[in-house]
């Protein structure tokens, strides 16, 4: 015979656990965000948007913005 075995979880671990996922969760979609805004910050700049994206990730995405403001459009 078979038996399913039930998974009991507290409510406060339930509601620990759903918390934890929507900080998780935001923290991604914020992080889409920030590689979003890069690229095309770049690519409308004529510039390698991977290279770009990457040093928003490593550096910081408000210093990688700014200087692709300043750097402006690229010589063709």
């Amino acid at each position: 015979m078979l038996s399913i075995a039930h998974i009991v979880i507290d409510p406060k671990v339930a509601e620990a656990l759903l918390y934890l996922f929507s900080v998780v969760a935001t923290l991604a979609l914020i992080y889409l965000i920030r590689i979003h805004i890069a690229y095309k910050m770049a690519k409308n700049r004529h510039r390698d948007p991977l290279g770009w994206v990457l040093l928003s990730l490593f550096v910081s995405a408000l210093l990688t913005w700014i200087i692709l403001l300043i750097a402006g459009d690229a010589k063709k």
